[in-house]
Formats: C-alpha cells, sequence, structure tokens
C-alpha cells in the first residue's frame, strides 16, 4: 500500500495559501460593492452524484443540484474535494452549475473535473489511487448561490423526445437524446440550450450533458426547433454495467425574455427510455464507478448587505478594479494548469467552460 503522505508540502501548501489570498481578496471585493442579492447556498441541495474516470484520466464528478427554496436562484458554483486516507486532501476543484435560473423544486446538472492527484508522486494518477484504495471520499459542498426576483420565460416544452445509442462518426457509442422544442407560450424565445443528466438502472446519475446555442436564435410563438444532446466520456459498448445509461432529465434554458413577478414552481422536464440502437466501437473509460455518494452538507449561510451609506461609489469601484487585478495575477501565477487536450465528444464542453 502507497504511503499516503505528501512529501511535496512546500508545492502542497502553495497551493493552499494560493486559494486562501485569492479568497481573501474575492471576500474583500464584496465589501466594497454592495451585492445584488443575497446569498441562499442553504437552499440550494446537490442530490444526487457519482463519479468516474474519463478516457483522459481525469477523476469527473456529475450530478445534479436541486433547488429546494422558495425563491428562483441564479449563478450557483460548487467546490470540490477527493478525500484520501488520514483524511488527506487529494486534490480540490471547482465549477458552475449548467443552469442561469434555477426555479423552486428544479434541478439542473453539473460536472465537476480532478485533473490529477496532488500527492507524494507528480505521476501518480487517479487510476491508480483508485486501485490502490487511496479514495475515500469526495466531499461537494455549494459556495455561492444568488437568490432573484428574475426568472426565465417558461413557454418553452420538449416533445418527441427519444433516446439512443449513436453508430457513426465523433458519436460512435456514445448515448444521446433528439427531440423538439416547441414555443408554445405568447413571446418569442432567444438563445435557446438543453442540459440533461442520465441515469443507470438504479437511479444514480452517471453522465451529463448540454447542447450549443439552437437555431434558429429566435424562436417566435407557434414554431419548434430539434435539438441532440449527449451524455460525455460515456461509451455505452465499453462502460461498465453501472455506468449503462437507463433513462434522462432534461431543462431548457432561454437567454430572454427575462421576467419578473410570480415565480413559477414547476418540475424539470423528465423522460426515460432505453437505447435503440446498437452501441458501437469508441473511447474506452478508463476505472469504474463509485456508488452513489452521499451530498455533503451544503453551507448554512444567509448574508445580506448593504454599505451603500459607507462607501461612495467612486471609492468602491476603484478597489473593486485593484482587487480583482491582484486575485487575476495570483490566480493565474500560481493555480494555472494546463490541461489535455479533450476528446472529440468533449471540444464542445470544453469550449464553454473556456468561455465562462
Amino acid at each position: 500500500m502507497r504511503n499516503w503522505i505528501n512529501s511535496d508540502e512546500g508545492s502542497f501548501m502553495g497551493k493552499k495559501m494560493a486559494i486562501f489570498v485569492v479568497a481573501l481578496l474575492l471576500f474583500t471585493l464584496s465589501l466594497a460593492l454592495p451585492p445584488k442579492a443575497h446569498s441562499q447556498t442553504q437552499n440550494v441541495q446537490v442530490s444526487n452524484y457519482s463519479w468516474y474516470i474519463d478516457p483522459e484520466g481525469y477523476l469527473d464528478v456529475v450530478g445534479l443540484v436541486k433547488n429546494v427554496g422558495p425563491n428562483t436562484i441564479s449563478s450557483i458554483s460548487l467546490a470540490g474535494s477527493v478525500i484520501g486516507p488520514q483524511n488527506m486532501d487529494l486534490d480540490d476543484s471547482g465549477t458552475q452549475v449548467w443552469v442561469s435560473d434555477l426555479l423552486p423544486n428544479q434541478e439542473a446538472p453539473f460536472y465537476l473535473e480532478f485533473v490529477s492527484p496532488q500527492v507524494s508522486s507528480s505521476s501518480l494518477t487517479w487510476p491508480q489511487v483508485v486501485q490502490e484504495g487511496g479514495l475515500s471520499s469526495i466531499e461537494i459542498s455549494v459556495v455561492s448561490a444568488n437568490a432573484t426576483s428574475d426568472y426565465q420565460y417558461q413557454g418553452l416544452t420538449i416533445k418527441d423526445d427519444k433516446g439512443s445509442v449513436g453508430t457513426t462518426g465523433n458519436f460512435n457509442g456514445a448515448y444521446g437524446v433528439s427531440g423538439v422544442i416547441e414555443n408554445t407560450g405568447d413571446q418569442s424565445a432567444s438563445n435557446l440550450t438543453v442540459v440533461g443528466a442520465f441515469f443507470n438502472s438504479t437511479g444514480s446519475v452517471v453522465g451529463v450533458g448540454f447542447t450549443t446555442y439552437l437555431t434558429p436564435t429566435v424562436l417566435v410563438p407557434g414554431n419548434s426547433t430539434t435539438f441532440d444532446i449527449y451524455a460525455l466520456d460515456l461509451n455505452q459498448s465499453q462502460v461498465p454495467a453501472a455506468l449503462q445509461i437507463k433513462s434522462y432529465q432534461l431543462l431548457v434554458q432561454c437567454g430572454g425574455p427575462i421576467l419578473q413577478g410570480n415565480q413559477p414552481i414547476v418540475s424539470p422536464e423528465a423522460s426515460s427510455t432505453t437505447p435503440t440502437s446498437t452501441p458501437g466501437s469508441g473511447t474506452t473509460v478508463t476505472g469504474t464507478t463509485a456508488p452513489t455518494a452521499t451530498p455533503s452538507p451544503t453551507a448554512q449561510t444567509h448574508a445580506t448587505f448593504n454599505f451603500s451609506s459607507i462607501l461612495p461609489i467612486a471609492v468602491a469601484v476603484v478597489i473593486a478594479v485593484v482587487i480583482v487585478s491582484a486575485a487575476i495575477v495570483v490566480f493565474r501565477q500560481v493555480m494555472s494548469r494546463k490541461p489535455k487536450p479533450r476528446m472529440t465528444v468533449k471540444e464542445a464542453k470544453k469550449t464553454k467552460k473556456q468561455n465562462r
């Protein structure tokens, strides 16, 4: 059994110090600028998640968060840690949930990626960590979740959706869902996308996916458009039974119109299906999945601020510019990592992540 003590203590602590400095700077920024909404992280729960090792050797955590509060939530960000023996922090990461505005009772998917374990051997890989029993747990917490009075146009309906396994081209072996989105409301909707979570036979989230902006960019009332969405990473002809997709859940997002007033309480679009085509050959997923982890308690933070009477707006803006600039410099110098090129099925995901 490997000795799971980090011998590169200076590098490890340097990374931790950088995270602390950036967090401190961003906290100071929050004092300088009056926020538009108060945090409601206690109203967002990580409801279902699991992990697997992808074809590049990265450890990926996929799952759903749910809005269990009374208000619409925007800008949901998560933090995750991979924990080894002796409560050692093997790696940290963060991500944004794939949703703009999450209504009460709605769920939205997330994808959290850990590139390499930060332990004594720089050549150690996640498959080796798992094989040697060096992964004890994965902890996920909600970092930010702001309440908003805005909500997205709700006149968009998914119909005629069907799941199958691709057999040709770049999507050979990939599980995908095709369907139609119809504008059943009375306003034109712009910049439509679809995000989705994919489940195995036991109901655990084992994959997620998203579309780019659909065409046309503006969908007028009464019109419809088609979409195709695929689960990232998981070639269905080669993954173990625990990663075989049996059902899915979809959520439509739109850039406009953005409405205000009485916020609807809805459930996400959901459907189930069984693959109807024969799986083909393609990329192999390395390693195995873990049972669905027990979600970590979300941070019970509720804060409201009103500093408009304390700092003049001009001073706040100057402080904000200085702090953000310093945070960016520290972050880039200490925390930057060059990820490996993504596989074909993941190119769209990486592009979206880079553009955030």
